[in-house]
């Protein structure tokens, strides 16, 4: 773990969902990766949690082409 980085770069990952990062965020967090695997895991959680709400969003709403037929 690298000290005093965990929380600036979980708040980048947390972040990039939102926003494209800049050059400087995307380095400081490919630097930090490697050597942190809370982060690496962290990183891991939000992609788990992008394709659960992505695949509840589709179930409500009844998407387009997934009817009866």
């Amino acid at each position: 773990m690298l000290p005093g980085k965990c929380k600036d770069v979980t708040r980048l990952l947390s972040d990039a969902l939102d926003r494209p990062l800049t050059l400087h965020e995307r380095m400081r967090v490919r630097m930090h990766l490697p050597g942190c695997g809370g982060c690496r895991a962290y990183r891991g959680q939000i992609a788990v949690l992008r394709v659960a709400a992505r695949a509840a969003a589709g179930g409500e709403g009844g998407a387009p082409g997934g009817g009866e037929g």
